[in-house]
């Protein structure tokens, strides 16, 4: 499910204001000696806040770069095959997904991410 990931160092300060605060609840989460997040929903949007403290390589320059808009497909290759113009080679990651990363004509980062086998992917949340 696509979701927007917002990276911050503040990550307990967010996730009270998203989760306290504003009483959103919390759909789902993961925690790693070298990453967490918490996911909210958003009446329908699901926000990952993403604790940038632990995370390796999120860079916390410009504010356009702390959102990154994520967009789950089946097959990252194929995806990057439709895409008109120029588009990065796809690269692995440590965490288990194939991701491909662009940016909008605004400079904001957009990651396509598919889940390989045996890949760290969090639980689909719960339907109620």
């Amino acid at each position: 499910m696509s979701r927007v990931a917002l990276a911050t160092t503040r990550y307990e300060a967010m996730c009270a204001f998203y989760g306290t605060t504003l009483g959103c609840p919390v759909i789902d989460g993961w925690e790693r000696p070298d990453a967490r997040a918490t996911v909210f929903d958003l009446r329908g949007l699901r926000l990952e806040i993403l604790d940038a403290g632990r995370e390796k390589g999120i860079p916390l320059g410009d504010p356009k770069d702390r959102v990154n808009l994520v967009l789950e497909v089946e097959d990252v290759d194929a995806f990057r095959g439709r895409i008109m113009g120029e588009a990065p080679e796809p690269r692995e990651t440590s965490w288990g997904a194939r991701i491909l990363q662009l940016r909008d004509p605004d400079g904001i980062p957009v990651t396509v991410l598919a889940w390989r086998p045996g890949g760290s992917r969090p639980p689909a949340p719960a339907v109620h």
